[in-house]
């Protein structure tokens, strides 16, 4: 059952850190990172102490749902990037994945519905692309190349033959 998996995960029974609490906190850690943000810079969007952070981002204390939603978006990312991949793989779910979550939200802060379609439109062409059909693509139109310019080359070669009267 999900439900008894995540129930496991987060018991109170296990001391911190743990397994979960490591692994979020290096989630979240990243996250701050790649926003730019310092640990103290996140205490204050969180309205949190940067020794809370410290300890957050260390696995030392358990995230309750409130701050991990302010992390959420103080970070701008989705609340499930957060938990870690293994969380995933044992739950063996069949929802979006971390990426796709963040997929989501970056489609929801388009402003335009035209935007949003051409949005859709480049994602779907990134989901057709087929690296080894373009290189066979460019294979062929090598070859074809070369022997449009070897016509060429005869051509002229042929020219050159001719005496100036013909």
């Amino acid at each position: 059952m999900p439900l008894d998996l995540i129930s496991k995960l987060v018991s109170d029974k296990d001391p911190t850190p743990n397994k979960f609490t490591i692994a979020m906190g290096e989630l979240i850690k990243v996250a701050r990172n790649q926003a730019g943000l310092s640990q103290k810079e996140l205490a204050e969007l969180i309205y949190r102490k940067q020794t809370t952070v410290s300890d957050i981002e260390n696995g030392k204390i358990e995230v309750n749902s409130g701050a991990l939603a302010l992390i959420a978006a103080a970070l701008e990312k989705p609340i499930t990037y957060f938990f870690p991949p293994f969380v995933y793989r044992e739950l063996k779910q069949e929802r979006f994945s971390p990426l796709e979550h963040e997929l989501i939200m970056e489609f929801r802060k388009i402003w335009d519905e035209y935007l949003q379609r051409v949005a859709v439109d480049q994602v779907r062409v990134l989901g057709e692309f087929d690296p080894k059909k373009m290189i066979w693509e460019l294979i062929e139109l090598t070859a074809a190349a070369k022997e449009h310019e070897e016509k060429v080359k005869k051509y002229f070669e042929n020219r050159g033959k001719r005496k100036p009267d013909q």
